[in-house]
């Protein structure tokens, strides 16, 4: 991703870091530091510690900086969810890409390539809401510690409330994410147990549309109690739900139909070529006249060095499209597919690299092109022809 950083690897998973993490710190920081007090009374009720001195955390900047602290904390126990799905799916064998830190939380890039059963799917999906489990529960635990079992309040008054008011907040937050997580609606990890527990009885493809139809459900539910209560953010998650349920059908009857077809049968076979030393502007108007979505770049010697698509012509600006050149836009990371590839494998190649269009090669030599276009058109006409 060109919007992310790479900021490490563990247990030789690259992590990343979106640029979006990055905006949404200061904001959590200040949206929880705001709340301090409340949230303090809260803690004192679900902890029954009695009343705590809160003047101690309200003061200047300190809820500022304990907000920072919690979002930080936070974020660490989403990245531990994500690291606990990867290290099941590595277990059954799926090879994991990367895991990136975004604005919502976080997302595993994790291969299939048809290795997925119910079983593993059920495992894989569990894991993480299991993680966020343990950490609120120890989390809980640890503030219950400071409050009944150890001198911390009485000692230290400061530190103690601040070590507290943490703990038994990433307690609060955790459980939550997990009672959250385990709503049985696509795109939450409660839909794809509920549809890893299905398909142990059902076809893939009908497990998938039962669990889709429960999230709508919630969304509605959602949906309902947002309007009654005037809650914009229920109203933002049953619109996340719903479409995150209907994608997902979308997306497993899109595999289903594509699976054993191969790319030769819904490839481009006219390939169209430009120069690396082309100008963004004339490699527009190439692809608007050949009716492409993208294209193979060459060199002077006539050799492949690299795809450019449309995608990465239009986030060209105007001016620059007639100064800047093919081969200054492409990465040059050249990735495809072979002709015996079948187009479910090419999907999830294009979905893996972020990618629009992937070349077929036969050998070293590029037969044809096949686009995500091209495999949504090819689905739908075998879709009828079948139906």
């Amino acid at each position: 991703m060109g919007d992310s950083i790479k900021i490490g690897s563990l247990a030789g998973v690259p992590v990343r870091l979106h640029i979006t993490f990055l905006l949404i710190i200061p904001v959590f920081s200040y949206v929880i530091g705001k709340d301090i007090t409340y949230t303090v009374r809260l803690l004192e009720t679900v902890y029954a510690t009695g009343d705590l001195d809160v003047s101690v955390l309200a003061a200047g900047y300190t809820p500022y900086l304990l907000g920072a602290a919690v979002t930080l904390c936070l974020f660490a126990a989403v990245f531990l969810h994500e690291m606990a799905h990867c290290l099941i799916a590595m277990r059954y064998g799926h090879r994991v890409t990367e895991v990136t830190l975004m604005l919502l939380g976080g997302i595993s890039v994790i291969e299939d390539h048809g290795r997925s059963t119910p079983k593993s799917e059920f495992w894989i999906s569990i894991s993480g809401p299991v993680a966020s489990l343990l950490i609120g529960i120890l989390s809980s635990a640890v503030a219950y510690a400071i409050v009944g079992y150890t001198p911390l309040l009485t000692e230290s008054p400061l530190t103690g409330l601040i070590l507290f008011y943490i703990f038994g907040y990433l307690g609060i937050l955790n459980v939550f994410l997990f009672l959250f997580n385990m709503i049985p609606a696509f795109p939450m990890d409660g839909g794809r147990i509920l549809r890893g527990l299905l398909s142990l009885r059902l076809p893939r493809t009908r497990a998938t549309k039962i669990a889709s139809d429960i999230g709508k459900i919630f969304a509605v539910l959602f949906a309902v109690a947002g309007i009654i209560w005037l809650n914009f953010l229920l109203i933002l998650i049953a619109l996340f739900i719903y479409f995150g349920a209907a994608q997902e059908n979308s997306m497993t009857e899109l595999s289903e139909r594509i699976k054993g077809v191969r790319v030769t049968d819904a490839m481009n076979g006219n390939v169209t070529y430009v120069y690396d030393s082309d100008l963004i502007c004339d490699v527009a108007a190439k692809l608007s006249s050949e009716m492409v979505s993208g294209c193979p770049v060459i060199n002077g010697m006539g050799h492949v060095v690299g795809m450019i698509s449309r995608k990465e012509v239009d986030g060209v600006s105007g001016a620059d499209a007639f100064t800047v050149t093919a081969g200054e836009v492409i990465t040059g990371n050249l990735f495809g597919v072979t002709s015996d590839a079948t187009l479910y494998d090419a999907l999830v190649m294009m979905s893996d690299k972020d990618v629009d269009i992937l070349p077929v090669f036969e050998g070293t030599e590029i037969i044809g092109l096949v686009s995500s276009t091209s495999v949504m058109r090819y689905s739908q006409e075998f879709g009828e022809i079948t139906g």
